[in-house]
C-alpha cells in the first residue's frame, strides 16, 4: 500500500501537470483514466467526425470523458463555457450508450459556465427522453481524489516517475537502494545481518542524542546489505560519489544550525524527503543508510586520536 509520504510527493507532480495549458494538460488527465478504469478507450481523431466528443469511454462505455485544458489567456469563461457546451453535444450526438457524462478541466469555471452546467442537468434529467448524470471534475483535486489518488504506486510511477525518496536530486542515485532495504526489513529478523560494533567514540564526540543512537543501532542490521548493493552496480564510484554529496549537505547543515538534531534530520530528509518517518520501513532504511556513512566517516566529525568518550552534560538524551 502506498504510504502518505509518497502520495504526497506523487500529489505534488499530480498538482503540478494540472497546471499544464490545452494538449499537455488533456494527455495527462487521460493518461490517468485510462489507468483508473480497466477498459477506458480513447478514440483516435478521424477525419471531419474527430474523436466524436470523446476523450474517453469507460465503464462498458456508460461514462463518458470530456478533457479540456485551459488554452485562452483572455475570455477564459467565455471559451470553457463554449467548450463544455460543445462537447457535450458532439457525445450526445455520436454516442447512445452513455449515462454520465464528466467533464475533467483545470480551467476556471465560473457563473456561466456553471448556469450552462446546471441547463444541460436539467435538460437531461430523470424525466427526460435520454437522462444523462452530468458531472464536473475540477483539476487538480477531483482528478485527485476520484481517480489518481487510488491508482496503485505502479500505476503513478508510470504516469509521474521520479525520485519519491530524495529529496536531494544528486541522491536520486539511491532510490533502488532504499527500495531494496525496505524489502529486506520484511524478513525474518534471524536472516539479517548482526549489529556491527558501536563506535561509540564518535557518536559521543558527535554529541548524537540517544534517539539517533538507537536508529543508528538498527540502521546497522543492514549495513552488509548495502556492502552488497554498491558492489553491484555499474559505476564502482559510485559510492564515493554519494559519500561527498552527503558530506555537502552535511556541511551545509552544520553551517545553519549548531543543533545536532537539525541536523540529523537534515541528513534523513536530504535521502527521505521531511515524511520519511512516516512508513516505517524506508525510516529505517533511511537510517541504515545514514550510518553507513556516519561509520565509515563521511558524514561528521571524527574524533582525535585521544579522545577518550564521554559527552557532557546531557548532550546524548533527549
Amino acid at each position: 500500500m502506498i504510504d502518505s509520504a509518497w502520495k504526497a510527493w506523487y500529489r505534488a507532480q499530480h498538482d503540478e501537470r494540472c497546471r499544464a495549458a490545452g494538449e499537455v494538460f488533456e494527455v495527462y488527465a487521460t493518461s490517468v483514466l485510462s489507468r483508473f478504469h480497466p477498459d477506458f478507450v480513447n478514440p483516435d481523431p478521424m477525419g471531419s467526425l474527430g474523436d466524436g466528443g470523446a476523450d474517453g469511454l469507460a465503464e462498458g462505455a456508460t461514462i463518458l470523458y470530456a478533457c479540456y485544458g485551459q488554452r485562452a489567456t483572455t475570455g477564459v469563461e467565455a471559451k470553457v463555457t463554449e467548450k463544455l457546451n460543445s462537447d457535450f453535444a458532439r457525445g450526445f450526438a455520436n454516442w447512445r450508450g452513455f449515462t454520465t457524462w464528466r467533464f475533467v478541466t483545470n480551467s476556471p469555471f465560473g457563473p456561466k459556465a456553471s448556469a450552462a452546467l446546471l441547463v444541460l442537468q436539467e435538460r437531461h434529467g430523470a424525466e427526460s427522453d435520454r437522462p444523462v448524470v452530468l458531472e464536473l471534475w475540477r483539476a487538480p483535486s477531483d482528478l485527485w481524489w476520484k481517480a489518481a489518488s487510488r491508482l496503485a504506486p505502479e500505476q503513478l510511477d508510470e504516469i509521474m516517475p521520479g525520485v519519491p525518496h530524495a529529496q536531494n536530486v544528486e541522491l536520486a542515485d539511491l532510490v533502488e537502494l532504499i527500495k531494496a532495504l525496505e524489502v529486506a526489513a520484511r524478513e525474518a529478523i534471524d536472516d539479517l545481518d548482526p549489529i556491527r560494533p558501536v563506535p561509540s567514540t564518535k557518536m559521543d564526540f558527535n554529541r548524537l542524542p540517544a534517539t539517533t543512537r538507537a536508529e543508528f543501532n538498527e540502521g546497522r542490521l543492514l549495513s552488509k546489505r548495502i556492502d552488497a548493493w554498491f558492489a553491484e552496480q555499474a559505476d564502482p564510484g559510485l559510492r564515493d560519489a554519494k559519500a561527498r554529496t552527503f558530506r555537502k549537505i552535511y556541511e551545509q547543515a552544520r553551517r545553519s544550525t549548531s543543533d545536532v538534531r537539525e541536523v540529523v534530520r537534515a541528513v534523513y530528509g536530504a535521502l527521505g524527503g521531511s515524511d520519511f518517518d512516516l512508513s516505517t520501513r524506508r525510516a529505517n532504511a533511511v537510517y541504515a543508510v545514514t550510518v553507513y556513512f556516519f561509520d565509515s566517516c563521511d558524514i561528521f566529525e571524527a574524533p582525535p586520536a585521544d579522545f577518550e568518550g564521554g559527552v557532557a552534560g546531557d548532550a546524548a538524551t533527549d
